[in-house]
């Protein structure tokens, strides 16, 4: 992912617990996944709008852009919900984290990241600016929390620390199919 324009809100959800160091170590283990697309994570730009998304994501395998846009959505909405993923530039990749989720195997997933989507209005809004003043500031927001906390039950980000979130096995499954 290019590494200027990296400016993402930090939103804390009422669900989320202080973060240990022996956490984030554990979290950083490498998983299969993550090895597929990690050749092509500096090609990633989400920063730049929905256009320069859509030409860096052009020449890397989909598999690869499935997996990293999963990747960042899981991130980011167990941090700050769904309203964080929306208002940074990672909501940028939605469409392709839809696209993800279904292809592992996850679809009910998929349908909370849809609904949520659908929040935003038809046609997704790709542009961060527009999704800003959609979901509106980290105070007074959008409320999307039912939805949160239906990622949350399937997805396992409650304890995303202390073992693999739910979708792992799938995406490393995912990542093992030649092709």
């Amino acid at each position: 992912m290019k590494s200027e324009n990296r400016h993402l809100v930090v939103r804390r959800v009422q669900r989320q617990r202080k973060i240990e160091f022996d956490d984030v170590l554990h979290f950083q283990c490498t998983k299969a996944y993550q090895a597929f697309y990690e050749p092509y994570y500096d090609t990633f730009n989400f920063c730049e709008g929905r256009k320069e998304w859509l030409r860096s994501i052009s020449t890397p395998p989909l598999k690869a852009v499935h997996l990293f846009s999963l990747h960042w959505l899981h991130l980011v909405v167990y941090n700050g919900g769904f309203w964080q993923y929306f208002y940074n530039s990672t909501g940028t990749s939605a469409p392709e984290v839809v696209e993800g989720f279904a292809t592992i195997g996850m679809p009910e997933v998929c349908s909370i990241v849809q609904d949520a989507m659908s929040k935003l209005g038809t046609p997704y809004p790709g542009d961060k600016a527009t999704r800003e003043v959609i979901v509106g500031p980290w105070d007074d927001g959008m409320d999307i929390g039912e939805l949160n906390d239906a990622f949350y039950e399937l997805a396992d980000t409650e304890t995303f620390f202390r073992k693999l979130p739910d979708c792992v096995p799938f995406a490393d499954a995912y990542a093992a199919v030649p092709g």
